[in-house]
C-alpha cells in the first residue's frame, strides 16, 4: 500500500465498447437496450468463467480486470467468437459488434474500482479496434504471442490522446489460426525483397523463385477470374455452333433477337450497337480499374483494398466484366449469348463468395465491417437477402433463382425477336420471306423483287430451290455491303466491314435469293425467319426499278464460306 493508503497492483485491463451505438440507438432504442443487455450478459458470464473480475458497465462500456494476460486474452477472443455467433441471424444494419482492448499494466485500487494508466491505456486500444476485433499491447503480446492459436498483427508505434508516449499495438486475428508465434505484417514491396540479394546468391536462390511462384500464382488466379467470361465470349463466336443445328430443340440457340446489320422503322433498335460498344469499353475500363487496384495490392502487400471503386461494390472487376458483357451481348443478340451472359453473371456470383470466404479467413472483422457497408455489385445489397446464408437450401434457392431468371430472360428475347421483325422493312407469302437492311416500303420491296424475277434465267435457278423449300429474300441497296451478308467479292481498295450510307439511290438495288435451312419446312410468311437457323445462297441479282431492268445477274463467288459460323439472319 502506497503512503496515501492506495493499493496498487499488475493487472491484465480488458475494455470493450459498442461500434456505432449511437447509430444503433437512434434507429430503435428499445431493441438496442434489449440486445445491449443480452450481449452484455454473456461476456460478463466469460468474464468470471476465464477468472475476471467486472469492474464497471457504463453505458455501452464493459471494464473488467484479470490476473493474468493470457486469462484476459483468451477471454476477449471468445467473446468475440460468441458475439459473431449472437449475430450471425442478424441484419448488417442492426449487428451489434464490440471493440475491445487489452493491456497489461499497474492499476491503482480503491474499493472495487480501479483506477490509472493501465486503465487508460486500455481503452485507447479498444479504441484503436474494428468493429469486431481486438487490439493488445506490448505488455500482452509478449505474455501470450507464443500460447494462444490466433494471429497477430503488429500496427506499430501509435499516438494515443491523453498518453505522453507511443504505444506498441498488435492486432489479434482471432478468426485465424496459427503455428506461427510471430506477428503478421504486411508483405514488403517487390523492391524491397529484392533489395540487397545482390552478392548474396545464398539467399537470391530461394527468395527470387518464391517470387515468381507468387507471380504465377496471381497469374493463375486471372485466369480463373476471367474463365466464365472468356466461356461466355466464345458463346458469341465459336465456329462449334453448327453443332445446335442438327436439332430442332437446340437450333434455336443460334437466332438472333435483335436486328444486327439491318435498320429499322424504330430509332431505339437502331441504337443497340451503339449502345453495346460504348459498354465494351465502359466495362473494359471498369474492369481494368479494379483489376489494377486489387493486384497492385497484392503484389506489393498493402492488404485489403476497399477504397475507389471499391468503396462502391466489393467486385468492381465482375462488374466490369458483366458490363462489358451486356455491350457484346448487344453487338452480337444470339439466344445462345442471351443464355450463356445469364449463366456468366451467375458463376461470378459464385466465384464472388466464395473470394469473399477467402478474404474473411484472412482479414477477419475488418473485412466483416466491409462487407456491412458496401455491395456486393452495388452500393445496396439485394441478391443476398434473397437467398439463405448457406447449406442446402442456398443451394436450391439459387438453382431455382437461375432457372427463373433465365426462363424470363429467354421469353423477354423471343418477344424482342418478335418486336424486331415487325420494325424492319418486310415482306411475306406462303413459301417466301422478303427482307431489307435498309427501310424501304411495301412497294419497293415488291418492285426490287418483281424485276429481279422477270428473267427465265432467274426463275429457272429458283424453281427447283423454292421446290425443296422455303426462299429468304434479302433486298439491299447496291452501293451497300455487309460484312454478315456476304453476296460479292469486296473492293480491296473500299470500304471494310459495314457501309451503309444512309442517302442512297431508292431505284438501284441487289437481291439475293437463298434458301433457308430449316427442322420446319412447314413454316409460311414470318415463321419462315423464325424457325430457320441458316441459308444457303442460289443467285445474285442486280436491278434498276426506275428503269425495270436487271442489271447483271451472278452466282455466289466461292469466297463466300457460307455456314461455317452461323451468321444473323437480320
Amino acid at each position: 500500500m502506497d503512503p496515501q493508503g492506495i493499493d496498487r497492483k499488475l493487472a491484465a485491463i480488458l475494455s470493450a465498447d459498442v461500434a456505432g451505438y449511437a447509430r444503433l440507438m437512434a434507429a430503435d432504442e428499445v431493441s438496442t437496450l434489449q440486445t445491449l443487455t443480452s450481449y452484455r450478459g454473456q461476456m460478463m458470464r466469460l468474464v468470471q468463467q476465464y477468472r475476471g473480475r467486472v469492474v464497471d458497465s457504463p453505458g455501452d462500456n464493459l471494464l473488467a480486470e484479470f490476473p493474468s494476460a493470457f486469462d484476459a486474452s483468451r477471454c476477449a477472443v471468445e467473446m468475440q467468437r460468441a458475439l459473431q455467433r449472437l449475430n450471425a441471424d442478424v441484419l448488417p444494419e442492426r449487428r451489434m459488434e464490440f471493440r475491445i482492448g487489452l493491456h497489461l499494466g499497474d492499476v491503482m485500487m480503491t474499493g472495487d474500482r480501479i483506477y490509472g494508466d493501465g486503465v487508460n491505456i486500455a481503452a485507447r486500444l479498444e479504441g484503436l479496434a474494428e468493429p469486431g476485433g481486438i487490439c493488445i499491447s506490448t505488455g500482452v503480446y509478449e505474455q501470450v504471442r507464443r500460447k494462444l492459436r490466433v494471429a497477430y498483427e503488429d500496427l506499430g508505434q501509435q499516438y494515443v490522446k491523453n498518453i505522453p508516449e507511443p504505444i506498441h499495438v498488435y492486432r489479434v486475428r482471432w478468426d485465424q489460426a496459427s503455428d506461427s508465434s510471430q506477428p503478421t505484417s504486411p508483405a514488403p514491396p517487390r523492391s524491397d525483397l529484392l533489395a540487397g540479394l545482390s552478392g548474396r546468391p545464398d539467399v537470391a536462390v530461394f527468395v527470387v523463385p518464391a517470387i515468381w511462384v507468387l507471380y504465377v500464382g496471381v497469374g493463375l488466379e486471372i485466369l480463373f477470374m476471367i474463365s466464365p467470361f472468356a466461356l461466355y465470349y466464345y458463346s458469341a463466336y465459336g465456329p462449334s455452333l453448327n453443332l445446335f443445328h442438327g436439332s430442332s430443340a437446340t437450333a434455336w440457340l443460334t437466332d438472333f433477337f435483335l436486328p444486327h446489320f439491318s435498320h429499322t422503322s424504330s430509332p431505339w433498335l437502331d441504337q443497340t450497337l451503339h449502345v453495346g460498344g460504348i459498354l465494351v469499353v465502359a466495362g473494359a475500363l471498369v474492369f481494368l480499374v479494379g483489376f489494377v487496384q486489387v493486384y497492385g495490392s497484392k503484389l506489393l502487400g498493402k492488404g485489403a483494398v476497399t477504397g475507389g471503386l471499391y468503396a462502391f461494390t466489393r467486385h468492381p472487376q465482375y462488374l466490369g466484366l458483366a458490363i462489358l458483357g451486356l455491350g457484346t451481348l448487344l453487338i452480337w443478340p444470339r439466344f445462345l449469348v442471351l443464355v450463356a451472359y445469364v449463366t456468366m453473371l451467375f458463376l461470378y456470383g459464385l466465384l464472388a463468395r466464395w473470394e469473399e470466404q477467402r478474404c474473411l479467413a484472412q482479414f477477419g472483422p475488418s473485412y466483416r465491417s466491409y462487407q456491412d457497408r458496401v455491395g456486393s455489385f452495388s452500393p445496396v445489397q439485394y441478391l443476398s437477402r434473397l437467398l439463405p446464408a448457406s447449406g442446402v437450401r442456398r443451394f436450391v434457392a439459387g438453382l431455382l433463382l437461375y432457372v427463373g431468371v433465365l426462363g424470363a430472360v429467354v421469353a423477354g428475347g423471343y418477344g424482342l425477336r418478335d418486336y424486331s421483325l415487325s420494325k424492319l422493312s418486310s415482306l411475306f407469302t406462303q413459301n417466301m420471306a422478303v427482307l431489307s437492311p435498309a427501310v424501304l416500303d411495301e412497294q419497293e420491296l415488291r418492285a426490287a423483287l418483281t424485276v429481279a424475277t422477270s428473267d427465265g434465267r432467274v426463275s429457272k435457278q429458283l424453281r427447283p430451290a423454292s421446290a425443296r423449300g422455303k426462299l429468304l429474300v434479302y433486298v439491299v441497296p447496291l452501293d451497300w455491303q455487309l460484312a454478315d451478308l456476304p453476296m460479292e467479292v469486296p473492293d480491296p481498295d473500299g470500304p471494310r466491314g459495314h457501309y451503309q450510307p444512309r442517302d442512297f439511290d431508292r431505284s438501284l438495288y441487289k437481291v439475293l435469293f437463298t434458301r433457308v435451312r430449316t427442322h420446319h419446312p412447314e413454316a409460311t410468311g414470318e415463321d419462315i425467319v423464325k424457325q430457320a437457323y441458316g441459308r444457303d445462297p442460289i443467285v445474285l441479282v442486280k436491278v434498276d426499278t426506275r428503269r425495270r431492268r436487271i442489271i447483271a445477274i451472278e452466282n455466289t463467288p466461292p469466297h463466300v464460306r457460307w455456314g461455317d459460323i452461323p451468321t444473323p439472319l437480320f
